[in-house]
């Protein structure tokens, strides 16, 4: 998974560790695609968080089936309401995040690492 992150993510890519740090905590779950995608998720009560979300070829449906599936599995966990940051600049992922109905919820300014902001959404489930 961190290979796959690294080529999604190259400018911030996390390492076997992250992962294996992530993993530990209570609630933490994901979902991989063997196309070459995947959704990480917390879980805490009735809400959850996109941790991240990534694929590589894009533009296939993998980011879509990946989200459809995860949000499920979220519903089915108990999850009434999701959460999530996305890059400002990002408008393919954001289009996704709009198309399953997450509204926009706010702007955090230099967010990332290379300084994008980052958009806050949500969605009831």
């Amino acid at each position: 998974m961190a290979a796959l992150h690294g080529a999604v993510f190259p400018e911030d890519p996390w390492d076997e560790a992250n992962f294996a740090a992530l993993f530990q905590q209570n609630g933490v779950s994901g979902l991989l695609d063997p196309r070459g995608g995947f959704v990480l998720f917390w879980l805490v009560a009735d809400e959850a968080s996109v941790i991240t979300l990534g694929v590589v070829p894009k533009r296939q449906g993998i980011g879509r089936a990946l989200l459809a599936a995860g949000l499920q599995q979220m519903r089915e966990a108990g999850a009434v309401m999701i959460y999530l940051e996305v890059a400002a600049t990002n408008m393919a992922a954001r289009k996704l995040y709009e198309g399953f109905g997450f509204q926009q919820t706010g702007l955090r300014k230099k967010y990332y690492t290379d300084g994008d902001d980052a958009v806050t959404m949500s969605l009831g489930l």
